[in-house]
């Protein structure tokens, strides 16, 4: 079997599997959520860049792509969804799990035939990188502190101390330290790792204090994402107001809570915190264009560092999907492994993807 047919064996077989789980309600030990969530912000940035035939990038910078892109054809074909079935009278509520489900099916169903046409010559490998045990002892390490800000939070949710927190603060400062220190044992492919598991856990820790919504703009986006889901149908007649003109709070979440049935209030919580920590990896991308790896890291480090980054962006979804895609707006205006034709198509999608956010 070829590398390319195996690729789109693998692709179906993972549609055909989150369909059987959303159609049958299949949620144990929270399988939907989990598998759900992950085929739809991987698959149709993914096939989007099959079908472009992208290739030849650094495997980092096609994942932010594959997200940004995946993100973008969730708030504009169910915005394609929420007008066009009720012009046709096929239902009053468009954003509602069959609806949805049916036509994100087709419209996958049409890129995988097209992305399957255009890439007859396609020839991958996947290579992973080869850690040493230092390497290895560093990337663990990483790992470690989204759980600590999880069960922090927890902690102090229970009216516990913040003892754990403060020591994960605390490692993160000394973590940094010691990945610069011995900047020239350490494999490179730590560096994208160690911030996504930075990121998520200063933002973890905020976004999951109090077991209900908490901040300031979050609440009146909350508003608009409840009245979306209760109404079936987005419409800026149901709340004239400048939040619900936002396809990051109504379509977004919408479709997200239709294919996972997660709790409405974790999708702000936790789900758009795992979206947003993409945008500290661009931030990295960027960068390292211009600057040894090591520079990259720490000044990115200093970016999502600061307190307004986990503190405030948890609090303000809308401005988080921006950024998303503000930066990858950047990214792909400097590459220049892309052709110049589709950097413009791209530009023009995280551009628009950014506007309506």
């Amino acid at each position: 079997m070829t590398p390319k047919n195996k690729l789109f064996i693998g692709i179906s077989a993972f549609m055909l599997i989150v369909n059987l789980l959303v159609i049958f309600d299949l949620n144990l030990f929270y399988i939907r959520t989990i598998l759900a969530f992950i085929f739809i912000i991987t698959i149709p940035g993914l096939l989007i860049m099959l079908c472009f035939k992208i290739r030849n990038i650094n495997p980092w910078e096609y994942l932010v792509y594959t997200i940004g892109l995946s993100i973008a054809f969730i708030m504009f074909a169910g915005l394609a969804v929420n007008w066009t079935l009720p012009w046709l009278n096929i239902t009053d509520k468009p954003l509602s799990l069959w609806p949805i489900l049916i036509c994100f099916d087709i419209f996958l169903l049409i890129f995988t035939f097209i992305a399957y046409k255009r890439n007859k010559d396609l020839k991958f490998e996947l290579k992973f990188p080869k850690f040493s045990w230092f390497d290895r002892i560093f990337l663990i390490v990483s790992f470690c502190f989204p759980f600590m800000a999880v069960l922090g939070a927890f902690i102090l949710n229970n009216q516990g101390p913040n003892y754990l927190t403060m020591i994960m603060l605390g490692g993160i400062a000394i973590y940094v330290f010691l990945v610069v220190l011995f900047r020239n044992k350490l494999n490179s492919n730590i560096y994208p790792f160690a911030i996504l598991m930075i990121s998520i856990a200063l933002l973890l820790m905020f976004s999951l204090r109090s077991g209900f919504i908490s901040g300031w703009d979050i609440s009146q986006e909350t508003y608009v994402f409840r009245l979306t889901i209760d109404n079936g149908v987005w419409s800026m007649k149901n709340y004239n107001d400048a939040y619900n003109s936002c396809l990051s709070l109504s379509i977004l979440p919408t479709v997200i809570e239709l294919f996972s049935k997660f709790n409405m209030q974790f999708i702000f919580k936790l789900f758009f915190q795992i979206v947003f920590i993409f945008h500290s990896l661009t931030i990295f991308l960027i960068f390292r264009r211009y600057i040894p790896a090591i520079l990259a890291f720490t000044a990115s480090f200093l970016y999502f560092g600061a307190g307004y980054f986990n503190f405030n962006f948890p609090k303000l979804i809308r401005q988080e999907i921006a950024f998303l895609f503000f930066g990858l707006m950047l990214l792909v205006l400097f590459n220049k492994e892309i052709n110049p034709t589709l950097k413009k198509i791209l530009f023009v999608i995280f551009g628009f993807s950014m506007i309506v956010s």
